[in-house]
């Protein structure tokens, strides 16, 4: 008896293991929201002329980047490889703006690679549509020593004064790439605004980086009840059926050979009464018939 509940809990263990396990597999599905990539981004700054919300925040296809590397990752690993851009404009001065740009990689050391290819493109190449920029001056962010940081005097015409500043600053933070450009009105050069702002994004990204993940999981409720009444027959038919099963064909067994019997007994009879009724004499010959 005890060999045979230990059977039945084995049973039942292996279809509650074999359950879950297709819960997870087939039920619950795995994608990724790529609108959560917005959690890496500053959507709040402080900056004079500048709306504190930006007017642009989305995420934007890896495809639209000239980035060879990052279009690899997008194909080869499309649910840990994404673009987020957020913009920031003034409604009255054309030369004051703040665009940033986070492109997350798989791994690291990718995003060293991509963290190269955008130094190359915006801090050595630099090229705003419209403007002529001269006077290239690294500076330094600090609490972020690993960033590449230029500034650029920034003009409608060769011939003209500096009409403002253009900043550039690149940096990385684990899997992150981060791309900063901002135009300034000032005609005196100050990067304070753009120190301020890479601080406030570094320190994001150091705090949500390390755990983060577009990847969530959709449960649906009528698929998880249906899969659950199922699982819940199977294993009560484990722990029952095996061994209720050869009792009940003995059961119908025995009552199809007592039934076999009945009849049997039954043809028996009647055929002992013809045989009787055969070899009984005929009336007239009977005694006391005369």
């Amino acid at each position: 008896m005890v060999h045979t509940k230990a059977l039945r809990l084995v049973r039942v263990a292996v279809v509650v293991v074999l359950a879950v396990g297709g819960y997870l597999l087939f039920v619950r599905t795995p994608h990724a929201e790529r609108q959560l990539l917005g959690n890496l981004v500053i959507h709040r700054i402080s900056v004079h002329g500048l709306p504190a919300i930006p007017a642009v925040a989305r995420s934007a296809s890896p495809s639209t980047t000239s980035i060879r590397v990052l279009k690899q990752a997008a194909k080869s690993d499309p649910d840990s490889t994404g673009l987020y851009e957020a913009a920031w404009s003034s409604t009255t001065d054309a030369n004051l703006g703040l665009g940033m740009v986070v492109q997350l990689l798989p791994d690291s050391t990718r995003a060293r690679t991509v963290l190269s290819a955008n130094e190359k493109q915006f801090v050595t190449k630099l090229n705003l549509s419209g403007e002529i920029l001269a006077q290239r001056t690294a500076f330094s962010v600090p609490s972020v020593p690993q960033a590449r940081a230029e500034s650029y005097a920034m003009s409608s015409s060769s011939t003209k004064a500096a009409e403002g500043y253009a900043y550039v600053v690149v940096f990385q933070v684990g899997r992150a790439v981060v791309v900063e450009i901002m135009k300034s009105s000032n005609t005196t050069r100050s990067t304070s605004d753009t120190i301020s702002i890479t601080q406030a994004e570094h320190a994001l990204l150091q705090r949500a980086e390390p755990s983060f993940s577009m990847l969530r999981t959709t449960t649906p409720v009528v698929a998880s009840v249906v899969f659950g009444v199922i699982a819940l027959l199977i294993a009560a038919g484990a722990f029952f059926v095996p061994e209720w099963a050869p009792d009940a064909l003995r059961r119908r067994r025995a009552r199809h050979e007592a039934k076999e019997l009945k009849n049997a007994r039954s043809q028996y009879r009647a055929r002992g009464r013809r045989a009787v009724r055969r070899h009984r004499a005929p009336a007239w010959r009977q005694p006391g018939r005369r």
